[in-house]
């Protein structure tokens, strides 16, 4: 009798299991799909634990911002260094190789017809190239932890900042 009971219980717990498996699955895919499928017009872009983006990439203008200049030691230059015609963003990575540190090219698209602006961390240095594997974005957060620089989207309503 006890026989019984265990095998019609392991039968429910694998049931209930299944369920749980599917209705955690089906959330993330809908958050997966619905969460960042909105137009986004701005990207911002961040250099360490700052709040303030140090570039902002506005999609709807078509306009590329710099915030303030990256604070890097002394030798390596200015940063961020924006070119309009490659239309690429120059940063100097917190990852180090040698003693030195590494920069970190950060493609970007504006929006043209219906396709939304993009972003892409297309050259960087970290341990497996895990930043340059995250491909492009349109919505979607991109993360650079080893080079501390993230790429966040939004909108235009936020304040504007001061240079």
């Amino acid at each position: 009798m006890t026989e019984i009971r265990n095998t019609s219980k392991n039968k429910r717990d694998v049931l209930l299991l299944v369920i749980l498996f599917l209705l955690v699955g089906g959330v993330y895919l809908v958050f997966q799909l619905f969460a960042f499928s909105g137009d986004q017009q701005v990207a911002n872009i961040y250099y360490g634990s700052s709040s303030d983006p140090i570039v902002t990439i506005d999609f709807v203008n078509f306009e590329v911002t710099k915030r303030y200049n990256q604070p890097v030691p002394e030798g390596y230059g200015s940063f961020p260094l924006i070119d309009l015609d490659n239309q690429t963003i120059t940063l100097l990575g917190d990852y180090t190789i040698g003693g030195e540190r590494q920069i970190v090219v950060i493609k970007y698209t504006f929006a043209t017809g219906e396709h939304r602006g993009s972003v892409e961390i297309i050259e960087e240095q970290s341990p497996n190239n895990i930043c340059s594997r995250e491909g492009v974005s349109t919505g979607k957060p991109l993360i650079c932890l080893p080079n501390r620089i993230r790429v966040e989207f939004g909108s235009n309503d936020s304040e504007d900042f001061v240079v």
